[in-house]
């Protein structure tokens, strides 16, 4: 019997679905923002685009949503804020959930 196992964390095209997570816009990248965060139970990935692209998810005033996602960890990091590092991801699937942030 063979057994094998990787001690690789090369995470490069991780397709996961259904993730429940907090969609979260922490304000441009540019003037030392976040931009769009998306927040799991264990780990905060960074996401392309501005809030603008994902306006029609966050509530009138608000900056986070709680939302379900498909998404694609690129294997690439990304650089926030003050120089915080996140998980890079594309997300190719996003609905609003009805549980409460």
């Amino acid at each position: 019997m063979f057994q094998a196992c990787s001690t690789s964390t090369d995470l490069s095209e991780t397709v996961l679905k259904d993730i429940n997570g907090t969609l979260r816009w922490g304000g441009a990248p540019a003037v030392d923002g976040t931009g769009i965060l998306f927040e799991t139970s264990d780990t905060t990935y960074g996401a392309p685009g501005t809030r603008e692209n994902y306006s029609e998810f966050f509530p009138e005033g608000e900056n986070k949503v709680q939302v379900i996602a498909d998404i694609n960890i690129t294997g690439k990091t990304t650089v926030r804020g003050w120089d915080a590092e996140y998980p890079e991801i594309e997300i190719f699937s996003l609905s609003v959930t009805t549980q409460n942030l």
